[in-house]
């Protein structure tokens, strides 16, 4: 049982000390990485688990690694959606309700071309003109 633990943390430090080498500097948090290597070194297995835990940076970066990350549309760069008004202007920055609005009016007028049609249809004016 012994061997396995020792065994275990051997593969912890060594995990994390590759992970601290290769790690560029902007994605360690709280201390430098000579800091961080002095800590998994003197305290393997506490210094192995707070520096998964709390230095390294699990954000991903710039490509993907098969984590999902959600869609983001260009209003998403912007803190309020008045910036992003100001930015790219009243026509393109909508709220959902605007966009609703929006469709429903388009609904209506559809509807509206509908009941037309149907009714000239009824009263012999279709499309080819009246019949005389």
């Amino acid at each position: 049982m012994g061997i396995l633990l020792s065994g275990v943390s051997v593969v912890l430090l060594v995990f994390a000390l590759i992970d601290i080498i290769t790690r560029p500097d902007s994605e360690t948090r709280g201390l430098p990485k000579v800091a961080w290597i002095l800590l998994v070194i003197i305290v393997p297995v506490v210094g192995s688990i707070v520096w998964f835990a709390i230095g390294h940076d699990w954000n991903p970066g710039p490509r993907n690694h098969g984590r999902y990350i959600e869609p983001t549309r260009h209003e998403d760069r912007y803190a309020t959606l008045g910036a992003a008004k100001s930015a790219h202007g009243d026509k393109r920055v909508t709220t959902t309700e605007q966009e609703l609005a929006a469709l429903e009016r388009e609904i209506e007028y559809w509807e509206a071309q509908a009941r037309l049609k149907r009714a000239k249809d009824a009263a012999g004016e279709g499309e080819s003109g009246p019949t005389a």
